[in-house]
């Protein structure tokens, strides 16, 4: 069995709805976020240790405990006053030591927690996103490999056939092309947008929030290399009328 992990986390925009104004996320009664409390539970029921970390001032320690509370967020040490700028969790691994032993998770703010699996020895997205190899509309893309790094995607994409237009929230993605022509289009916006043929070894590096869409001018096969947020899709249109 897996010795329980230490997690620390952020309050606002992760926990407990960020109102974009730290003031009024005081004074304002509380809102959880979606599977908050569910996974607060689980991590209870392992015996892990919650260090809940804020940038709220140590001035507002008793309210930020009630607020907790009053949403049944359980954990052993709270941590005030902490900048707003980036947070690094560093940490040794055994020697010759496979599995990591600190992770970073990256959440869009207010998106709650549905996508964490964290009750694993090692730390991966739900199992419900893994797969082998699955069917689409327009091909097929197989699973190369899933960790808690990076994601390997093969992808075949029939001659005319395209994916959706689509945007990443967390998801950075590299496009290799295998074999044929690919027509990506990418643009900051939809009236932004321009197309690139890319043919066999050529790349493209896609960005979060960055509108895109592969289409195959002929029969083609391309990997997929990216960040593992596999849930993170925003279509925005589809040929195949999917949601």
């Amino acid at each position: 069995m897996a010795s329980p992990k230490t997690i620390f986390c952020d309050i606002d925009g992760t926990l407990l709805n960020h109102t974009g104004n730290i003031i009024q996320n005081i004074q304002e009664d509380p809102q959880v976020l979606s599977n908050v409390q569910e996974q607060i539970r689980m991590w209870d029921k392992l015996n892990y240790t919650v260090v809940l970390t804020t940038g709220r001032k140590e001035s507002t320690r008793a309210r930020t405990e009630e607020q907790l509370a009053k949403c049944g967020i359980v954990y052993n040490t709270l941590l005030m006053g902490i900048p707003n700028g980036d947070r690094v969790l560093i940490n040794d691994k055994k020697t010759k030591g496979v599995r990591n032993t600190a992770y970073a998770i990256n959440l869009v703010r207010n998106s709650g927690l549905q996508h964490l699996k964290l009750d694993s020895e090692h730390v991966t997205i739900p199992d419900s996103y893994k797969f082998t190899k699955v069917e689409k509309p327009w091909g097929y893309e197989e699973l190369v490999d899933c960790n808690d790094k990076y994601v390997v995607k093969k992808l075949f994409m029939k001659q005319g056939h395209c994916c959706s237009l689509q945007y990443h929230e967390l998801k950075r993605e590299t496009i290799l092309v295998v074999s044929g022509v690919l027509k990506i289009t990418t643009g900051a916006t939809v009236d932004t947008l321009s197309d690139k043929l890319y043919t066999t070894g050529e790349t493209i590096t896609i960005e979060p929030y960055t509108v895109h869409r592969m289409e195959a001018v002929e029969d083609c096969l391309y990997t997929e290399t990216s960040t593992n947020e596999l849930w993170d899709v925003v279509r925005i249109t589809d040929n195949y009328g999917r949601a």
